[in-house]
């Protein structure tokens, strides 16, 4: 699973407590997620580039993991990716201009991401740079600190 970005496939470093998919319960007792990943160096154009992609906590109104399965999240604009801190890292991070996430799967321990959006490639440029992106990807499910051994992390 990977990574397609700036023309080029970026696969995802399963190596690293930096990829993952992180749930728990929030104060009202329903599903909070946010998922992190990190993807190996590859070179596009004339740069090699090691991307990461950051999502932070979504709210839902689930109970239990198995209805996570087709939730759909989108942020629509750059202002709110940068008001909840999402972002992109290229070069330094960067918000999104936009994106939507679909969880499409889970079994056992994992669960099938995909994100597809835009990203900011260079914002002191002016105008930013930006392109789009498509990862589809299977993230380590953590639900707490002793999640990490499952996974030998």
């Amino acid at each position: 699973m990977s990574l397609q970005f700036m023309n080029t496939t970026f696969a995802l470093n399963t190596k690293t407590r930096n990829t993952a998919f992180f749930v728990h319960y929030g104060e009202n007792g329903n599903l909070e997620y946010s998922f992190d990943c990190s993807f190996e160096k590859n070179t596009t154009g004339e740069i090699s580039i090691s991307p990461y992609l950051c999502i932070n906590q979504i709210e839902t109104s689930f109970r239990q993991i198995d209805e996570l399965i087709g939730h759909c999240f989108e942020v629509e604009n750059i202002e709110a990716a940068y008001e909840r801190e999402d972002t992109f890292y290229i070069f330094e991070h960067e918000p999104l201009v936009r994106y939507t996430s679909v969880i499409k799967e889970i079994k056992e321990d994992w669960v099938r991401i995909h994100c597809e959006g835009v990203a900011i490639i260079d914002g002191y440029a002016s105008p930013y740079t930006k392109d789009s992106f498509k990862l589809e990807c299977w993230l380590p499910i953590i639900t707490s600190v002793s999640d990490w051994s499952k996974f030998n992390l």
